[in-house]
C-alpha cells in the first residue's frame, strides 16, 4: 500500500507561510540587520556595502532597512555603537572591584583580546570598516573611541593621582592605539596565543602608566 502524501499548501497558503517565517520581532530583526550588515563591512568596507546588498542578504526589502536605520550611516553607525558597547562591556566588566594596577590591567587586556579572537569581524568593522567614511559618521566613530579611553584615564588616577588630566588622557590614547595596532598584527599571525599578545600588550603598557606616576610625582 502506498503512503499517502500530504498535500502542498494552496499558493496563497505558501506565501503565507513564506511571510510568517520573514516576519521577526522588532528587536530581533533589527539584530538581524546588523549582524548581516557587519558582516559586509568587515568583509567589503563601508564604502563597497550598499543598502541593497545588506537588504538582499537579509532576505528583506530595502524599505524595512531604511524604516529601521534611515540610511546606510545609520546602520552603519549602529553596528559600531553595538560593538563599542560590547567591549566597552567586556573589559569594565573584567576590571570591576580589582585595585588599579597590573593585575587590573591584565584583566582588561584579556578581555579586549578576549573580543579580538571571539569577535573578529566585529572588531575589524569597529577598528577597521571604516576606512571610507568622513564627516558626521567619522566624528561620531572617533567619539565613540575617545569615551572608552576617557574612562580608561580615570581608571588611571588612582596610580598617577598627580599627573594632569591631558597627560593620563594622552597615555590612554597612546596605549589604546597600541592595544589596536597589536590586534592587527595578531590576527595576521594567529599561531600567536592569547596569552602571548596580552603580556606583549601588559610588557608596554603598565610600565608605561608606571612612568607617567613616576614623573608627576616628581614635579
Amino acid at each position: 500500500m502506498q503512503p499517502t502524501r500530504r498535500p502542498a499548501p494552496p499558493p496563497a497558503r505558501s506565501a503565507e507561510l513564506r511571510r510568517a517565517r520573514r516576519r521577526l520581532a522588532p528587536a530581533r530583526r533589527a539584530e538581524q540587520l546588523l549582524d548581516v550588515a557587519e558582516r559586509l563591512f568587515a568583509e567589503q568596507d563601508y564604502g563597497s556595502t550598499s543598502i541593497e546588498q545588506i537588504a538582499v542578504a537579509a532576505g528583506v526589502t530595502r524599505p524595512v532597512v531604511y524604516d529601521r536605520f534611515g540610511s546606510k550611516d545609520g546602520i552603519y553607525l549602529a553596528c559600531l555603537r553595538r560593538a563599542r558597547t560590547q567591549l566597552e562591556e567586556s573589559m569594565f566588566t573584567a576590571m570591576a572591584g580589582l585595585e588599579p594596577g597590573p593585575d587590573q590591567l591584565r584583566r582588561g587586556a584579556e578581555a579586549y583580546f578576549g573580543f579580538v579572537e571571539s569577535n573578529p569581524q566585529r572588531w575589524r568593522v569597529l577598528f577597521g570598516g571604516g576606512a571610507a567614511v568622513s564627516g558626521a559618521i567619522a566624528e561620531e566613530a572617533v567619539r565613540l573611541r575617545f569615551g572608552t579611553e576617557a574612562r580608561f584615564a580615570e581608571m588611571m588616577r588612582t596610580v598617577a593621582p598627580h599627573a594632569s588630566e591631558a597627560r593620563r588622557r594622552g597615555l590612554a590614547h597612546a596605549i589604546g592605539g597600541a592595544a589596536h595596532q597589536l590586534a592587527q598584527w595578531w590576527l595576521r599571525t594567529p599561531e600567536l596565543s592569547r596569552g602571548a599578545v596580552v603580556d606583549s600588550y601588559c610588557d608596554f603598557a603598565w610600565p608605561a602608566i608606571l612612568a607617567l606616576a613616576t614623573r608627576a610625582s616628581a614635579s
